[in-house]
């Protein structure tokens, strides 16, 4: 089983050669590099070359935010996708985007225009593809300020409006969880979409959302890592394999900083490691 790789999840100011190293010693395989809304005054060239003396592949460069709203947004992406050459052509990723306030069918015209424009990019750079990570950002299907590729019904609609194989999805349990969907069930039905996979999930204190419920200023529901959620990884991994899926699993361990609990997300990379040995 190992055609699934098993790595991290770092945000851009976090890739220096000492982190890297921590997590070359620890085991992990693969590494997807973030940002936030801006990629600042970043240094692709020294990036890729901190990034490739430590011999970790990267699987994914990703921005989040508004890209149809933000132009900065939208003109870092374009960017990742110019620089993703230096770092062996992996996936792009971030949020569809949303028209401000609009509802999910509002902003597909303007979805359509600007990731038609995108996926042009991705071919001429020969990129591995463009994925759409589905965190929610508290959006609903009527109005929202983040991102319309939220669910089953939104990614219909949006594969509908926009079909090409490089367009996927970067699918984690936890935002299935935490919208009391069965995430394993849902990757059934989308694994010939699901391209990358986030290492995130979520437990459900069932007596306490049946005393306070979704909208509570306290949550039952909890992001967590795999190995302390509800989600069985190894079924997960398993519908990955029947799909042939050839990507990795990129723990995302949340915060500012993913070495915060760094024994907590290495015994998470032990849990997915025995997870893949025992299939």
């Amino acid at each position: 089983m190992r055609n699934i790789q098993l790595g991290a999840l770092l945000y851009a100011k976090e890739v220096t050669y000492e982190n890297l190293e921590k997590l070359n010693g620890m085991g992990f395989e693969t590494l997807s590099i973030c940002f936030w809304e801006t990629l600042g005054e970043t240094d692709f060239a020294s990036l890729a070359r901190c990034v490739g003396e430590a011999g970790l592949p990267v699987t994914a460069l990703s921005l989040w935010g508004n890209p149809l709203a933000n132009e900065e947004v939208r003109q870092g992406l374009t960017t990742l996708i110019d620089q993703a050459y230096r770092f062996g052509n992996p996936f792009v990723t971030g949020f569809a985007g949303r028209v401000p306030a609009g509802s999910v069918d509002a902003s597909l015209p303007k979805f359509k225009e600007v990731f038609s424009e995108l996926l042009e990019q991705i071919y001429r750079h020969n990129c591995r593809g463009l994925l759409l990570e589905n965190c929610r950002m508290g959006d609903l299907w009527k109005r929202g300020a983040w991102n319309i590729a939220i669910n089953d019904a939104a990614w219909s609609l949006i594969f509908n409006t926009l079909d090409d194989p490089l367009l996927g999805l970067e699918w984690e349990p936890c935002h299935q969880v935490e919208a009391l969907v069965e995430p394993l069930a849902q990757l059934t039905r989308w694994k010939a979409k699901v391209l990358h996979v986030h290492g995130k999930d979520a437990h459900v204190d069932a007596t306490l959302l049946s005393e306070i419920g979704l909208y509570a200023p306290n949550k039952a529901i909890k992001p967590t890592l795999p190995g302390f959620g509800d989600t069985d990884w190894r079924s997960l991994m398993q519908i990955l394999h029947e799909g042939g899926y050839q990507g990795s699993i990129d723990i995302e361990a949340g915060g500012p900083s993913f070495f915060a609990n760094f024994e907590e997300t290495v015994a998470s990379l032990a849990y997915l490691k025995e997870c893949r040995r025992s299939l």
